[in-house]
């Protein structure tokens, strides 16, 4: 009886000490974890940078418009000093009707700062156009080139990712086949 007890808790000591050398392998694990999780987590971050480009073209996009609005509004202002026929509703229309017409010199001279304005707004289009297209094109190249390298990281990092499972579930059953030969002698 005292031989089976050794001979028992013997198997058990050494059972023991596989499972032991198997749980202080998980912090690596888990280390090696966080490794890949923290190369993951880098794609988010750029996927919240290409929402930050995304937000900024739309932002440009309405300024282009709105330039565009204003250079249309003012082109039509000039249009209705030159004709003396006012086709919307504004505050100069309903002043002309209450207080009459301007002098010519009146109005050439606001006809001559709506020109200037005019010429102004069209360079301000032309380079606001400009500049979404410079920007649209170096946005576009960033994203193709993150798009390939994007490819290459997230396979190496998978694989990698994968043959550590493999020698995870390696070193778990490792550890099971010498805890059941430590089962068996005993």
């Amino acid at each position: 009886m005292e031989c089976h007890r050794k001979e028992m808790g013997g198997g058990l000591q050494s059972t023991d000490h596989h499972r032991d050398v198997y749980a202080s392998s998980i912090d690596d694990i888990l280390e090696d974890e966080d490794h890949y999780a923290d190369q993951l987590k880098e794609y988010l971050f750029y996927a919240e940078a290409l929402w930050t480009v995304g937000r900024k073209h739309e932002l440009m996009q309405y300024d282009l418009e709105m330039a565009a609005q204003d250079l249309a509004s003012k082109k039509q202002q000039c249009e209705e000093l030159a004709t003396g026929t006012v086709r919307t509703l504004s505050l100069k229309g309903m002043t002309t009707k209450l207080f009459g017409q301007e002098t010519p010199e009146q109005r050439e001279a606001r006809t001559k700062v709506l020109e200037e304005q005019i010429n102004e707004g069209e360079q301000q289009l032309k380079s606001k156009n400009l500049e979404g297209r410079e920007f649209v094109k170096n946005a576009w190249v960033d994203t193709e080139r993150f798009k390939e390298q994007k490819n290459c990281d997230l396979k190496e990092t998978l694989v990698s990712y994968a043959f550590m499972q493999i020698s995870i579930c390696k070193k778990g059953i490792q550890v099971w086949t010498n805890a059941k030969e430590c089962f068996s002698k005993m």
